[in-house]
């Protein structure tokens, strides 16, 4: 009886510790979602002022978040579809570079 009880309590608290991490995993993503959407328009705008292009986002790219606050925007011009490129935004700064 006593251990029933032992592993119903460790089942419970090892299913709280999964339940926080999927929590911190799924805010983490949903955290990195906004940086995206407030930087499109910042890039895009960016590529207009610059290069008098139209870019196309396509993806994106966190590399080191825990190190910098940079968000690797990826796209192309619009008419140069093969050509990839990438639009670094700073998300802490609100400003982008190529």
């Amino acid at each position: 009886m006593k251990k029933r009880k032992v592993w119903e309590s460790i089942f419970i608290v090892v299913s709280i510790l999964v339940g926080i991490f999927y929590y911190m995993q799924y805010t983490e993503d949903v955290q990195k979602e906004e940086y995206v959407q407030s930087g499109i328009p910042i890039g895009k705008e960016y590529i207009k002022k610059y290069y008098n292009a139209e870019f196309i986002y396509k993806n994106y790219d966190f590399i080191g978040g825990y190190v910098n606050s940079t968000v690797y925007l990826r796209g192309y011009i619009k008419g140069h579809e093969d050509q990839i490129i990438s639009i670094n935004y700073d998300y802490k700064k609100k400003r982008c570079s190529t």
